[in-house]
């Protein structure tokens, strides 16, 4: 989740300070995190610490999930709007009471999903940018990267105090 502030700084919070965050962390393991993240460097590789062939794999991977992604809300947006055209055509053919709430509906089936498409592409495209601006731009794979290094983190560390 991103937070502006007044001074139109973007606020990163982590994963686990997210309001919606419905894990079981306790407040001191939270702290924990937020000691690692506050530090110098954070203990997690970043993605230019790894081999490059691991960078393709994970690139590739990005460029995957970013194009079906992409590609499912372009289907979503054709096959609404088709039902609603074929609501309309229905409507004016062949529709024996047609009403002008007939015609309203299959309009609002063919139009709303073409007002709400580039909202929801501009969405998924950015959640593939970095998301602070600045030197200290995080990108999306750094951050998962150090998502997945604090949950092994914490399980590992859930484990030693059980033993």
């Amino acid at each position: 989740m991103v937070m502006w502030r007044h001074n139109k700084e973007l606020e990163v919070l982590p994963w686990y300070r997210r309001s919606s965050y419905k894990g079981n962390l306790t407040e001191a393991q939270k702290r924990k995190l937020d000691a690692f993240r506050m530090g110098a460097t954070h203990p997690a590789a970043t993605f230019d610490d790894l081999p490059g062939e691991v960078q393709s794999y994970i690139s590739r991977l990005e460029i995957e999930l970013y194009d079906k992604k992409q590609d499912t809300l372009a289907g979503r947006t054709i096959g609404v709007s088709a039902v609603g055209l074929g609501w309309l055509c229905i409507s004016y053919f062949g529709f024996p009471v047609p009403t002008i709430w007939t015609y309203f509906f299959g309009a609002v089936l063919l139009a709303v999903p073409w007002a709400i498409y580039p909202i929801e592409w501009n969405r998924n495209a950015n959640e593939f940018l970095p998301r602070r601006v600045g030197p200290d731009a995080l990108s999306a794979t750094n951050e998962n990267i150090r998502t997945e290094w604090e949950l092994s983190y914490i399980v590992d560390a859930d484990g030693k105090d059980r033993n």
